[in-house]
């Protein structure tokens, strides 16, 4: 671990106890390789590159140790991290924004705590329901794969016929051999291509149960183990963010227990719900939690100058080769009723998050950082339009900056979690680039601490030049930026 420390600033008598805090700390410190990272509700649902919680649990101790906090913010909370770290830290305000609506789900699922024996009774009401219905239409259910190659003559691995069309063929059989069960199939763009028959049967079973709960946080809850067990049993290829599918002879052979799946995820989400809620019960405080759906540029429902402490974050830069939180979440929110998304709403997150805007003809360069002004003019030599790409996202990340700024205490501290990427075989330095955009918006750069990734859930290779079969290992590192508000 690389410790650096600024000093061409004046430091403030916090700042240096904060420095000498983090000089103190053992090599290897920041890495937690021996952590759980999954423990209370950080596990109950998988999300990209997610921060690893040891980071602001720690970080919250240290600046807590130096000056008392009141209130904390993640501005990119993803599925809510930081959320739960404040809350197990009895933090009495907390916000935390995103824009991906299924990110917003989970961190209020996250933050919501239920009593078990609650969920426990709920669970076992559920799974007595499933199995009923189950029992006894086993053999319609079971054997629907067979006859949609049989009877249909449909090939259940094809883009076309079953893949475009299941939702047509699945209700006509629904009709014929499954009239007394109350089961609506899903009508999504290629919803036969990501799903076999009989999975889209079982699934459609669970979430028609799961819809009679009557308390909305429960059944928020339970979804949330639907959403997860959706992405297990998909033809989606394991450990991808991504929508890349297996290849069509695994998918013949895929034969999901879906039931089995779901049971076992809800199971253990209820434990982790059990543990978050008991560690939360013996704390003085009890936080307020905040779930905002803002732009992270404007974020207009968190009060100005009223942030204690910010840890955050912030997306990689390119959803096309590096993490896809649109497509990740995809199929659940196809899935899912709650969300009321369209198809078309759905397919574009990606294209809503930060560096949306495209500069396919050249752009007027207005970011205040000469480290990213030079990576971008060599980028631009080899690819005008990639370093529009480029330029647009940290033209977002710039506007947030000064946004969150403006949220941000006198004296208050932010941490940054970064990771550098390369575009076009350059790499481009965030953690400097932020640094010297801080500068313009009221905030000192204090420090970096420079960290190993062991167990952020990362795709091992990308395509940093977005060109087919022109693979890179993806960072291997992170940096902690430390900024504080003048």
């Amino acid at each position: 671990m690389v410790k650096k420390k600024v000093t061409n600033i004046t430091l403030t008598q916090a700042d240096q106890q904060l420095i000498s805090s983090l000089n103190s700390l053992p090599k290897g410190y920041w890495d937690f390789k021996d952590h759980d990272v999954r423990e209370y509700t950080h596990g109950i649902h998988n999300y990209p590159a997610m921060m690893v919680c040891p980071i602001s649990r720690n970080i919250i101790k240290l600046v807590n140790n130096i000056q008392k906090v009141n209130s904390i913010f993640d501005p990119f909370a993803g599925s809510g991290t930081v959320l739960v770290e404040g809350m197990l830290a009895g933090i009495k305000k907390i916000y935390g924004n995103d824009i991906n609506p299924l990110a917003l789900y989970l961190s209020k699922v996250k933050t919501t705590r239920l009593d078990s024996l609650v969920l426990q009774q709920e669970a076992q009401s559920l799974y007595n329901r499933v199995n009923e219905i189950y029992s006894r239409f086993t053999l319609q259910i079971d054997h629907s794969d067979e006859v949609m190659r049989r009877v249909y003559n449909l090939d259940v691995t094809a883009r076309d016929g079953w893949g475009s069309d299941a939702p047509k063929y699945l209700r006509e059989y629904k009709e014929k051999v499954l009239p007394d069960i109350d089961l609506e199939i899903p009508d999504f763009k290629n919803i036969g291509y990501w799903f076999k028959p009989r999975v889209i049967l079982l699934l459609s079973l669970l979430k028609n149960e799961i819809n009679k709960i009557t308390n909305q946080d429960v059944k928020e809850f339970i979804f949330a183990a639907f959403s997860e067990t959706i992405r297990f049993v998909s033809n989606r290829r394991n450990g991808e963010f991504k929508m890349f599918r297996m290849p069509a002879d695994k998918v013949d052979q895929f034969a999901p227990d879906v039931i089995k799946e779901f049971t076992e995820i809800l199971n253990r989400n209820i434990e982790k719900m059990n543990d978050f809620d008991k560690a939360c019960a013996n704390l003085d405080n009890q936080s307020v939690v905040s779930i905002l759906h803002n732009n992270a540029t404007t974020l207009e429902d968190v009060p100005n100058d009223s942030i204690d402490l910010v840890i955050t974050s912030p997306p990689y830069g390119d959803s096309r080769t590096t993490v896809a939180y649109g497509e990740y979440s995809r199929l659940s929110l196809q899935w899912m009723d709650q969300f009321k998304m369209s198809d078309k709403e759905i397919l574009s997150i990606d294209k809503t998050l930060m560096g949306g805007n495209k500069y396919r003809n050249g752009f007027e360069y207005t970011v205040p950082s000469a480290t990213l002004r030079r990576s971008l003019e060599r980028i631009r030599n080899i690819d005008l339009e990639r370093a529009g790409d480029v330029y647009s996202f940290y033209l977002d990340l710039s506007n947030a900056i000064a946004s969150i700024s403006n949220k941000t205490k006198a004296g208050g501290y932010q941490f940054w979690v970064v990771g550098n990427r390369t575009v076009k075989g350059e790499l481009l330095f965030t953690d400097k680039i932020i640094s010297e955009i801080a500068d313009h918006y009221d905030l000192e750069h204090i420090y970096t601490v420079d960290r190993n990734i062991i167990n952020k859930v990362m795709p091992s290779l990308n395509s940093p030049t977005n060109e087919s079969g022109m693979k890179s290992a993806t960072m291997t590192n992170e940096h902690i930026v430390v900024l504080r508000k003048k």
